[in-house]
């Protein structure tokens, strides 16, 4: 069933911060970054705590106002883009025991989609591997096939 679906998080490939609401996160294998807002970083966080998708969306309708089924069908699409990047996988068995509520979360926020922004202008140095790919002066190097083209290949 889809809803008792368990993502975690695609550790150690993806690192990841939250920053006063804001998350960033790094597929290291890739070398894209990514950000979400306040709503993806809700959802990350009982993925990380290891809830299914139907605590994650039980927990979103405690915290937010909307439709339900809207929530519902917004909440899969983001939970498919996260695994379609590969930021979060499949899990086979749930370590969190129902959704995470606080008391303090007593008034709602209106709910919107979450929005997931994708950044590769960094990939190139994300990519380079700084313990095995160095110079005897300590600085990474790429890897010879991923390397630019030098002034000396162009002679």
């Amino acid at each position: 069933m889809q809803g008792d679906r368990v993502y975690r998080i695609n550790r150690p490939r993806v690192i990841f911060e939250n920053i006063e609401g804001e998350l960033i996160l790094v597929n290291m294998e890739k070398g894209c970054y990514f950000s979400t807002d306040q709503v993806g970083a809700d959802i990350w966080g009982l993925i990380e705590t290891g809830h299914s998708q139907s605590d994650i969306l039980e927990a979103l309708r405690f915290r937010y106002e909307g439709d339900a089924a809207e929530m519902a069908q917004v909440v899969a699409a983001f939970l498919k883009l996260l695994e379609r990047e590969e930021l979060v996988v499949p899990d086979s068995a749930s370590q969190a025991s129902g959704a995470r509520r606080t008391a303090a979360e007593n008034r709602r926020s209106p709910f919107r989609a979450p929005d997931l922004q994708k950044y590769t202008d960094m990939r190139d140095m994300l990519l380079l591997d700084p313990v095995h790919d160095v110079e005897a002066a300590g600085w990474p190097v790429p890897k010879v096939e991923e390397s630019w083209p030098s002034a000396d290949a162009e002679s």
